[in-house]
């Protein structure tokens, strides 16, 4: 074999190794931000530091869940329109090679956790454990395996907090819950629309129905909207009310998208909606603007 044959296949695997982290599905380590800004830590150098450190730790552990999901689905995503082109299930990586990185991901994103605190550590394993589980059983059980979705962001949104010490807010835990659950739910649908041959896909997605799914969008969202309008009343001390507007108009505005596009299927892509994203630029500039009472320091300028 030629040096350039053997300098392209390892180019290659390097390829499929980057693309198994999946850099499309870090916005969901974003979660991990949100005990900085609600604890009002937004502008403290050592808590972003060891914000950071906390997500660097969970993209490389869930980049090790990746790879196991998809060394043991890769029989199934080979018969999947869009899956069949993921590095295992396309043959780009042998299952040897996944398997090693999958290990050294895991081992250095524990390593991480550990060196943050301890409670870190536990969210990470605890992340793990599930996972796991996830992948051996749940993501067969319908309704469970998105209810699995849903715990997972709340493990991402408590690794954040508890690697900053602190107060974790039952608040924070029940909007982090239902806006992953309402995620999940539209890739459900989404996933139930493309698929071309139902008997190939998982037990689970063929026992949803396009209807029932449109029907848990529609409580779902419901309930995160109820549960963040008594958020913001409750919040005695801060109008936080005034950015409710703004999430009202984007919760609807994602209902609007799963039914005309299909981003629904790539939650990624949802800032790439202007509208979206726009509503979710004044809603954080809003959130900032009153926790931090931001108006109240300008005015004591002027």
């Amino acid at each position: 074999m030629s040096n350039r044959s053997i300098t392209s296949q390892s180019a290659n695997t390097i390829r499929g190794l980057l693309r198994e982290l999946r850099p499309h599905q870090w916005y969901k380590q974003s979660v991990l931000l949100l005990g900085l800004l609600f604890s009002r830590n937004l502008f403290s150098i050592p808590a972003w530091w060891s914000v950071l450190s906390a997500v660097v730790a969970f993209t490389a552990v869930a980049g090790a869940v990746y790879v196991i999901n998809d060394i043991c689905d890769r029989e199934e995503d080979r018969n999947h329109p869009e899956k069949r082109h993921r590095p295992i299930a396309s043959g780009q990586l042998s299952v040897p090679v996944a398997g090693t990185f999958a290990v050294g991901l895991l081992v250095g994103g524990l390593l991480v956790g550990y060196i943050i605190n301890g409670l870190v550590l536990l969210v990470l394993i605890g992340y793990l454990g599930q996972n796991i589980v996830y992948s051996v059983f749940l993501k067969e059980v319908v309704l469970v395996d998105v209810l699995t979705v849903g715990i997972g962001f709340v493990l991402r949104a408590a690794a954040g907090v508890v690697a900053i010490g602190v107060y974790l807010s039952p608040w924070l835990i029940l909007c982090t819950f239902l806006l992953a659950l309402v995620l999940a739910v539209g890739k459900r649908r989404h996933e139930l629309e493309t698929v071309s041959n139902p008997d190939s896909t998982r037990e689970s997605l063929r026992m949803y129905t396009d209807e029932e799914l449109d029907q848990l969008l529609v409580v779902t969202m419901a309930v995160l909207l109820m549960t963040y309008a008594l958020y913001t009343f409750f919040h005695a001390e801060t109008p936080m009310m005034f950015a409710l507007p703004f999430v009202f108009y984007g919760v609807f505005r994602y209902h609007h998208l799963t039914h005309t596009t299909a981003v629904a299927g790539r939650p990624e892509y949802l800032l790439t909606d202007r509208p979206m994203f726009v509503t979710l630029l004044v809603w954080l500039l809003i959130t900032v603007g009153v926790l931090y009472q931001i108006p109240v320091y300008i005015m004591g300028l002027l």
